[in-house]
């Protein structure tokens, strides 16, 4: 393949010994050393004008090159900066290496030489280190699953009922779902009502639900096998159950998975602002698609969007509480409409209040920027470890924008956007209703709107 290489020259003296490294390498991968292109940084830290005329090239060429680096640190002086100039170089076509033996991704090996900001990468592979060491010895990490506590050695042991301090028999409610699962045939939802009605808590004394009684019946802890860390050791701790019940359940639950069906379902305007009135837990939003026949013989497919209540789908320990998401949208959308023309009209709300409301929306709005980083930060180590494509971890970082720029932008006057809705796209919709909500109480035949920080039962 045609190679090109790319060099941050800060030290003119280096560069002979680089092009040496250039040269060999591509002798040792059969590629065609084609050009280099090597320059001092940028005022900024990141590459300089040779990183640009080096772009103008292979654009002008209209070829496909593999460009060669000596490591990140040659794309950008921090990991924000080296995942920019990966995602633009994978829009040009070009392939990009590191000469790093080790790691020759540029995002993983971004990882390991410039770290995340604000994580001391020493200190980070010393607690690895000491973690590593932790879970090789058996020795748990972190909270410890249902059913076992941390025993004086640091290993995991059972909780039963009987011992002091300990309210209830985890051990025998972990083996009830066991049984529950494979004996008796009961799905997640029934297993979630049996525990639910016979008031059994789970340890921080709520109810159970579909995921926490999912997780513990795929969690191999229960056979006295500990995993973490990439490291799995046998019989380091008491077992509740035998690995033959374990493989039973892991059997039914392959057998129960619908195989073959993909739903792609267009994201919900009020999700995580809808609230049951009955039980004040949030409701869900769920598409249903249905088919049937037709007289003329031809089929017709139906598709149904609604809220509901997840306590009855998740807890089973509510009643059927649904609303039809359009007439609830809707709904939301007139009140709010009502509230701010009330609010207009009366002119009530003077200077220092509705700097109050502004700061409250730009707060949020900066909280969403944090939430933009972090999911940013997980796709760049998904991409380092090639489960997600740089054109993907592209979409993170055009997010990432977003939410940085809302966060210096201007606090619109609500009843402006309510007049310009129909243009607005879902995310810019999504995120006025959070501002401007606090929650939405449902009950069957009525819609309260909250501010936010209004008391609540």
């Amino acid at each position: 393949m045609r190679a090109i290489a790319y060099f941050r020259l800060d030290n003119p003296e280096d560069r002979p010994d680089l092009d040496v490294a250039f040269q060999s390498y591509c002798q040792l991968n059969l590629h065609q050393p084609v050009a280099v292109f090597a320059g001092p940084s940028a005022d900024t830290g990141g590459p300089g004008d040779e990183f640009q005329a080096m772009t103008a090239y292979v654009k002008n060429s209209g070829s496909e090159y593999l460009l060669v680096v000596p490591d990140a640190t040659n794309l950008g002086s921090d990991l924000e900066s080296v995942v920019r100039a990966s995602v633009g170089l994978e829009e040009l076509g070009l392939k990009t290496v590191c000469l790093d033996e080790e790691f020759p991704d540029p995002i993983q090996n971004a990882l390991q030489t410039l770290g995340v900001k604000g994580v001391s990468r020493t200190r980070s592979r010393r607690i690895k280190e000491s973690m590593g060491a932790r879970a090789l010895s058996g020795q748990a990490l972190g909270r410890p699953p249902y059913g076992y506590r941390i025993g004086p050695t640091g290993n995991l042991k059972v909780v039963r009922g009987k011992e002091a301090d300990e309210e209830q028999d985890e051990a025998s409610i972990v083996e009830l779902m066991y049984r529950l699962y494979t004996l008796d045939g009961l799905g997640l939802r029934l297993i979630v009502k049996h525990l639910n009605e016979r008031e059994i808590l789970t340890r921080r004394g709520g109810n159970w639900n579909v995921v926490s009684v999912r997780d513990i019946l795929k969690n191999s802890v229960y056979t006295g096998t500990y995993t973490r860390l990439g490291m799995r050791r046998s019989n380091v701790h008491e077992a509740i159950i035998s690995g033959e019940l374990f493989r039973k359940a892991q059997d039914q639950t392959k057998e129960r998975r619908p195989l073959g069906r993909v739903v792609r379902s267009e994201p919900f305007l009020l999700s995580g602002a809808v609230y049951c009135g009955y039980c004040d837990n949030k409701m869900m939003g769920v598409t249903r698609r249905q088919s049937w026949k037709r007289k003329d013989g031809h089929r017709a497919v139906g598709v149904y969007r609604y809220y509901q209540c997840q306590s009855r789908n998740n807890q089973s320990v509510c009643e059927y509480h649904t609303w039809r998401a359009p007439l609830l949208e809707s709904t939301v959308l007139g009140q709010l409409r009502a509230t701010m023309e009330e609010r207009e009209a009366g002119s009530n709300e003077d200077v220092p209040a509705r700097q109050v409301r502004d700061e409250a929306v730009r707060e949020m709005r900066r909280s969403r920027a944090k939430i933009a980083e972090r999911r940013f930060l997980g796709a760049v180590r998904r991409a380092a470890s090639g489960e997600m494509t740089l054109a993907v971890l592209g979409e993170y970082l055009v997010e990432l924008d977003d939410a940085r720029a809302a966060t210096d932008g201007p606090v619109l006057d609500a009843t402006t956007v309510l007049d310009t809705w129909d243009s607005l796209s879902m995310e810019q919709r999504a995120e006025f209703i959070e501002e401007n909500v606090g929650r939405i109480v449902v009950r069957d035949d009525t819609v309260q709107l909250e501010a936010h920080g209004a008391a609540h039962a």
